[in-house]
């Protein structure tokens, strides 16, 4: 049973987030709304022509029906954001929040209102004596990279390559949908932290003096530049805005895709770890300790 206190500290923390992104976020229940919330993700993700919804109206008000999560974020009584959740299972049968889908509209993007409905998630979680919520993001995509690991504290725990086959939106572009697996343990000292507004960002800088080393980074001309290295500690840098360059060059975007798999993929799926990442790009890698401790008794 999570303790009443730390309720009430989550909800303060969603309410400060609210009024400084200056929208409300409230539950939604109603079909006429989940026709607004499925529309907003499709204006997100540029779902026109043959793709279909992300989440047809109808499924959205299922979930809520059945006590997921399908919340809004209003600014003047107009959906700016909203993010729709339901309950997962772990291999280990721990329950936690499957948070499936987040979107901000572009004329609100950048003004808190994805963090609005991040930390208003965490205190209906808490509400609920859920404690953890997981959810996937595309690794290539760098804001997303630091909104999650930066401003919410969040930690990667797997890579999983093409998780949803190629998708014809505007945001992929039909590329390889690899992705990101991130636990949020709302409890965990980097959320609280966070929490409270102080975010925990690597410093690369002091990594390099130590001894870490770049495999991957941006060149000057925009294309990956790899540098095999099997040092303990690694640097993997992603573009300022590969949406942009799906758009603009598909076979750059393509490479890119290759070589963020082949790095940084590669590296998680054979021991290593995230420890964070920067606001220029850069995910910080190292092995793990647990793997490390595993291969030594071995």
């Amino acid at each position: 049973m999570v303790d009443p206190s730390s309720i009430e500290q989550a909800l303060a923390t969603a309410a400060g987030a609210a009024d400084l992104a200056g929208v409300q976020v409230v539950a939604l229940h109603d079909h006429r709304d989940m026709a607004a919330v499925s529309r907003l993700f499709d204006d997100v993700w540029g779902r026109t022509g043959p793709a279909d919804a992300i989440l047809a109206p109808e499924a959205l008000t299922a979930l809520a029906h059945a006590g997921a999560q399908v919340s809004g974020a209003l600014r003047d009584d107009t959906l700016v954001g909203a993010t729709a959740a339901f309950l997962g299972r772990d291999d280990d049968g721990d329950t936690y929040l499957h948070s499936h889908v987040t979107g901000v509209l572009g004329g609100a993007a950048g003004r808190g209102v994805g963090r609005a409905l991040k930390w208003h998630q965490r205190a209906w979680c808490l509400q609920r004596d859920l404690v953890r919520v997981r959810w996937t993001f595309d690794p290539l995509v760098r804001r997303n990279a630091v909104f999650n690991l930066v401003h919410l504290g969040a930690r990667v725990v797997g890579y999983r390559e093409d998780l949803y086959g190629r998708m014809q939106d505007a945001r992929n572009a039909g590329t390889p949908t690899d992705r990101l697996v991130v636990d949020w343990d709302l409890f965990a000292p980097r959320v609280l932290a966070a929490a409270a507004g102080r975010a925990a960002e690597p410093d690369v800088t002091a990594m390099r003096r130590a001894g870490a080393a770049a495999v991957l980074r941006v060149d000057d001309d925009g294309t990956p530049h790899l540098t095999p290295t099997d040092a303990p500690r690694r640097l993997v840098q992603v573009p300022a805005d590969i949406e942009a360059i799906r758009r603009q060059d598909p076979d750059l975007a393509t490479a890119w895709a290759a070589a963020v798999r082949t790095t940084l993929g590669h590296a998680l799926q054979h021991g290593m770890r995230v420890g964070g990442c920067t606001r220029d790009g850069w995910y910080v890698l190292a092995m793990d300790r647990a793997v490390s401790e595993l291969a030594e008794r071995r």
